[in-house]
């Protein structure tokens, strides 16, 4: 776990974005900690997810890509790092989201934002069972663009309904692009065993990441 890695993990504790306890996740799993994107809802918050994925996306993937936020939660991420990446790096990197219904009035379609075109890096909070990442290929090829990349925030490194491989992995596998993350599962662990204060909680992260982890 990178310095950065520990900064940001921090700051999603501290404004209770990462939280700890027992919690119903869509698949019937009962996860010991949960992680809500939606609360990086003001400008300080989300300024700094941006800064922290414009870091990860600059120097793993360049900046010859357009950024494609699905709805909803993928919508403001994409928009921020879009700023943050131009703002970095004096390119004008464009960014677009899909409509969850197509509008058939005004200007129509069921995209927003730039034209899709080239190379598209899909950005979203956390994959699952990757339905929106498949969801948004089939936007981005009937647009005649190519996906370069998956960016999410949290890679939770669960092994996926009868595979013993994650969801990440699977899409890395089957659509041949990277899937990178900002944090992973076995960093928010080894962040518990470096602070005293969340040592209470490393017993059932193991054991979850034990019973549902990817090796």
């Amino acid at each position: 776990m990178s310095q950065a890695q520990s900064q940001f993990i921090k700051l999603c504790i501290a404004n209770e974005i990462l939280v700890f306890g027992d919690f119903t996740l869509k698949s019937g799993r009962i996860s010991p900690y949960f992680f809500n994107a939606g609360k990086f809802s003001n400008g300080y918050l989300l300024g700094q997810l941006a800064s922290h994925l414009g870091s990860l996306i600059i120097r793993e993937l360049g900046t010859d890509f357009m950024l494609y936020g699905p709805a909803y939660k993928g919508i403001p991420i994409a928009a921020a790092t879009a700023i943050n990446i131009s703002e970095r790096s004096g390119t004008e990197i464009k960014y677009a989201y899909n409509r969850k219904e197509a509008k058939d009035h005004g200007e129509g379609g069921n995209t927003v934002g730039a034209p899709i075109s080239g190379h598209i890096v899909i950005l979203d909070d956390v994959v699952t069972a990757g339905t929106s990442a498949y969801e948004s290929l089939e936007v981005i090829e009937q647009a005649g663009a190519s996906l370069c990349a998956i960016v999410t925030i949290l890679d939770r490194q669960e092994k996926a309904e009868n595979t013993p491989l994650s969801t990440a992995q699977i899409l890395r596998d089957r659509l041949n692009v990277p899937v990178l993350s900002l944090i992973r599962l076995d960093d928010l662990v080894e962040y518990i065993e470096t602070d005293q204060s969340l040592k209470s909680h490393l017993e059932a992260m193991n054991r979850y990441r034990d019973q549902y982890g990817v090796s």
